[in-house]
């Protein structure tokens, strides 16, 4: 029986062990969102990049799109279908909103790098809320993005909503993606020299991948009649690449973290 009550105590006290990490865990992520939503609201880089990236690329398509949305084309089976469909619409929004991601997206581990504010990181925080907080932090401002930008080019180029709640389920998982794969390429490229050059060159083969998932998902939320598992197993796609990314970017960021 003391054997069996010591080895009951000692389970107790290694799960109250890792309940403290754990909390001290989401303290410090906590902790480096909230710092990272005050310098940004202090200093804007972020918000400014994206912010005229998302008005100008707007401004262009409500001016290059406004004799295609009147044209129409014969798909093969010789149904008239309108040049600009859908899907085309989607896949143009989803580049909109990465070509934003990645523009103001990169400055999430330069900034700690040019601040000297690095080193302050690592012997405050664990590699890992890190992650999650810069991750968190990417996340809210591409969501906020999306939210904003969304309603603006379904406004200006007719595109439909279709299915409310696949709809709602393909901007998340996209957001999703985008903010993963845009924050473990910042961690990767902020030490390099031409750290915006090298940004894009590291960050083009992920995004043509999950690119193309996307424009799948898309094509799948406006078709008619299609059923439950097509749409669970395409929107599903996307969603799972970007779950990959955070899971795989969780494990390799302490060593790029601390090298």
């Amino acid at each position: 029986m003391t054997e069996v009550g010591a080895a009951r105590a000692s389970a107790t006290e290694w799960r109250s062990i890792c309940l403290k990490k754990r909390k001290g865990w989401f303290r410090q992520a906590y902790t480096i969102l909230r710092k990272d939503i005050k310098a940004e609201l202090r200093t804007r880089v972020a918000l400014c990049a994206v912010g005229l990236f998302t008005f100008a690329a707007l401004l262009l398509l409500a001016l290059a799109t406004e004799s295609l949305r009147q044209e129409f084309v014969v798909d093969p089976r010789g149904v008239m279908r309108p040049a600009w469909n859908a899907p085309a619409k989607m896949g143009m929004l989803w580049v909109l909103l990465c070509f934003a991601a990645f523009s103001g997206l990169s400055h999430a581990f330069v900034h700690e790098e040019e601040t000297g504010t690095a080193l302050t990181l690592r012997l405050y925080a664990t590699p890992e809320a890190v992650y999650a907080g810069k991750l968190l932090f990417n996340l809210l401002l591409l969501c906020g993005v999306a939210l904003v930008v969304t309603p603006i080019y379904m406004a200006i180029t007719g595109l439909p909503m279709g299915e409310p709640i696949a709809f709602l389920v393909l901007m998340l998982s996209g957001c999703l993606g985008l903010a993963s794969t845009a924050t473990i390429i910042a961690a990767l490229t902020a030490k390099a020299r031409g750290s915006g050059a090298l940004y894009g060159a590291v960050g083009l083969p992920m995004l043509v991948v999950f690119l193309l998932l996307l424009l799948n998902a898309a094509g799948t939320l406006y078709i008619q009649g299609a059923p439950t598992i097509l749409h669970v197993k395409n929107i599903g796609g996307a969603l799972s690449f970007g779950v990959l990314i955070v899971a795989v970017s969780a494990l390799l960021f302490n060593y790029i973290w601390e090298d």
